[in-house]
């Protein structure tokens, strides 16, 4: 269920980014569950994110996000063809905390839920300026960005990539030959507790489920055709 906070505030927020957003520039705004024409990949979101497809030739996007807990929110992207942009780019984005804790850090995480026949996704680039936080670390394995140094308190809204040199969060996805690839790409904020270092458990369990339906889902497909 939707908390009464975030139907009055949250929405609230994210339309206006967004409106914004779609008003300068020839895109498409994306529903959970769409394919994006020309990229090869499937987009699937929750409540609290919105998000701008950019075309281009890369999965090219701008985001915006309303937190209302700590939880985080992730996307799934899925794979659909063999012939999928080798890069995810979100261009620039929108946090808004309305959680009602102060977020003393952030951060950006990568599972390969499926993995197909090629290697895991990382990340290659980052925001530019990441205010209100001054520091910008990502682990040895790249599937892993923090953001730590600062304070985004609630109500407030940081924005990122925006400008000419802002820079874009960079996805290498390594797509699969067989067209065969899940990947999850989940936000975290933290709020005075230790960050995770790795996908949370709960998500690992989640995306497990996920990529167990994908593949039983590809294996009738292919009975099928067979």
């Amino acid at each position: 269920m939707v908390s009464r906070k975030f139907g009055s505030a949250a929405v609230a927020v994210i339309a206006g980014l967004f409106m914004g957003a779609a008003s300068s520039h020839a895109a498409t705004i994306l529903k959970s569950g769409d394919t994006v024409a020309g990229t090869g990949w499937k987009v699937t979101f929750p409540v609290g994110i919105a998000l701008i497809s950019d075309g281009g030739s890369n999965l090219t996007l701008e985001k915006s996000a309303a937190f209302t807990s700590l939880e985080g929110l992730d996307i799934t992207f899925t794979q659909v063809a063999a012939t999928a942009t080798p890069q995810i780019v979100i261009t620039d984005e929108s946090v808004t905390n309305v959680s009602g804790t102060p977020f003393n850090s952030f951060q950006f995480l990568l599972q390969n839920t499926l993995g197909g026949t090629t290697s895991a996704p990382t990340f290659s680039g980052g925001f530019t300026d990441v205010t209100p936080f001054t520091t910008q670390s990502l682990n040895a394995d790249k599937n892993t960005l923090t953001l730590s140094g600062g304070t985004l308190g609630d109500t407030d809204t940081a924005k990122w990539g925006f400008g000419a040199n802002g820079g874009e969060l960079v996805i290498n996805a390594s797509p699969s030959p067989d067209g065969m690839k899940v990947i999850d790409f989940k936000e975290a904020p933290g709020g005075g507790r230790p960050m995770i270092p790795v996908p949370a458990a709960a998500w690992s369990g989640l995306s497990g489920l996920l990529g167990l339906g994908f593949i039983a889902t590809a294996k009738k497909a292919r009975k099928m055709l067979a």
